[in-house]
């Protein structure tokens, strides 16, 4: 094994030698350290192997490793003196450390527009059997993901990188400064923001172009998406959406479209960008009326509530209810996927309420007596909670106490059931005010002999889930099988 690059010390401080390499001959000689680098997640090892192989836009800077140079007593001597003569310029013979031979060459280059005088360029080649330093490979400190993905059968695993190897004198100057040079690399620098990158990337056409964004593995459709919906969107017709969505409209257009790609939400095809352009519409409502617009930029509690709209609205609804009791509003690192699993948890833990809405008298009272037996069926063998809420004190005119706990009991419930079987208007009503709030809703009918259902049901209602039953044991069965369905057991 031979590694050829320009020896020098940096800053006077690190002596290191740098270079090229294949990615595979890197990976081989190298190894992550335990105490500092974690593994590639196996979930993550295709993306960076899609990344790899696509060899288009797959530039990134030098891997950094650190080899410990010393492998007993009589290396010292030779490590210092090796260093000395590296730091005083001076012609070096070749040296083998630790089964390592250093072979050292010093080039002179004339200076600009001064013949007299020289720049010196000392030029390294090291030369190992691989099987040599099995137990004592270089350590990786910046580039493991890289590394950790390369194999022989990869396609890029012959192409060559840049890396920097930093020669360590001994065991502990190898572990204090691969520590605190891990450090430095990963919090000391000031990376470039997501947005910024982002929005490098999608408005650069001429050198990013649609078929590029769709299909580049780098990128994706919903990068595509994200340009065409940044395109047609004008942020001030949505003021209080703007406030959280504008200073980092392109991180979060990226991040939720792609989870709602993920999820089968949404489409690849341009129905979608209509599709986002109608629920940002919905957003900014909704935050108009919880008053949540004192979110720091929180792009993970408005990109898990785009999430909740297109897939759940009653549980969207529910969502920001929780966000601004628990103030989560002031919790600003947070990742969208985290809220979504941390609220599913909680939402499908929690007492699921159901309004029944129907015309309470004699002849209802056995459908409504199978609803309850429903529920406790589904307590009993899923150990499902369920409320009903039952507001059963219908008048021929409304009170102002009854329309509040009416409109109330539709907000919070999770499902709405209306039992139709009687053609009452106050159902009919009811059924109004939970399809302008977004709830789900199921319809009941008892088939009657001698009556049409088109005599109580109106033609308007038709796109809804209805439950026509004959007996009182198919009303149970099938409700059962409803209910399963809809709260997911």
């Amino acid at each position: 094994m031979r590694l050829t690059g320009i020896i020098d010390y940096t800053m006077d401080n690190f002596l290191c030698v740098r270079g090229f390499a294949s990615m595979l001959e890197l990976s081989e000689i190298s190894k992550p350290d335990k105490n500092i680098q974690r593994d590639l997640i196996e979930g993550h090892r295709g993306e960076m192997e899609a990344f790899l192989s696509d060899g288009k836009f797959t530039f990134f800077p030098e891997v950094i490793l650190g080899v410990n140079m010393k492998g007993s007593e009589n290396d010292i001597d030779k490590i210092n003196c090796f260093r000395e003569e590296i730091y005083a310029e001076k012609v070096l013979k070749k040296v083998t450390i630790n089964n390592i031979k250093y072979t050292v060459k010093k080039h002179l280059v004339k200076k600009q527009n001064n013949n007299l005088a020289y720049d010196i360029i000392q030029t390294i080649i090291m030369e190992f059997d691989k099987s040599s330093i099995i137990g004592k490979e270089f350590i990786r400190i910046d580039g493991n993901h890289r590394l950790s993905a390369v194999s022989k059968s990869s396609s890029y695993a012959n192409k060559r990188i840049p890396y920097c190897l930093l020669l360590f004198r001994d065991d502990t100057e190898t572990d204090k400064f691969c520590r605190a040079i891990f450090y430095n690399i990963n919090t000391k620098q000031i990376p470039l923001k997501m947005e910024q990158n982002l929005k490098v990337i999608i408005e650069s056409e001429q050198v990013f172009n649609d078929e590029i964004l769709k299909s580049d593995p780098s990128f994706g459709f919903h990068y595509f998406l994200t340009r065409q919906i940044i395109k047609k969107i004008d942020l001030a017709n949505y003021p209080f959406a703007k406030m959280l969505i504008e200073k980092s409209k392109f991180t979060y257009f990226v991040e939720v479209v792609g989870l709602l790609l993920e999820h089968k939400l949404i489409k690849k095809n341009d129905e979608s960008i209509h599709t986002i352009l109608n629920t940002v519409s919905e957003i900014n409502e909704a935050l108009h009326s919880a008053a949540l617009v004192d979110i720091p930029q929180n792009l993970a509690i408005i990109g898990a509530f785009t999430y909740y709209i297109l897939s759940d609205k009653c549980k969207a609804d529910k969502f920001l209810k929780w966000v601004k009791k628990n103030h989560l509003m002031d919790i600003a690192e947070l990742h969208i996927c985290d809220v979504i699993d941390i609220y599913d948890k909680i939402y499908n833990n929690s007492t699921k309420k159901i309004f029944m809405s129907m015309w309470f008298n004699k002849k209802t009272e056995d459908t409504y007596k199978e609803v309850e037996d429903v529920k406790e069926i589904l307590s009993k063998n899923y150990n499902e909670k369920i409320e009903i809420i039952k507001v059963d004190k219908h008048k021929d005119g409304y009170s102002d106490s009854i329309t509040k706990r009416i409109m109330e009991g539709i907000n919070n419930c999770d499902l709405f059931i209306a039992d139709l079987s009687y053609g009452n208007k106050n159902v009919h009503h009811e059924i109004g005010y939970a399809q302008g709030r977004g709830k789900k809703i199921l319809l009941l009918y008892h088939i009657r002999d001698g009556i049409e259902p088109s005599n109580d049901i109106g033609s308007n209602l038709s796109m809804y889930d209805q439950l026509r039953f004959n007996t009182y044991g198919e009303l149970r069965k099938c409700l059962v099988e409803k209910l399963k369905d809809y709260f997911s057991l």
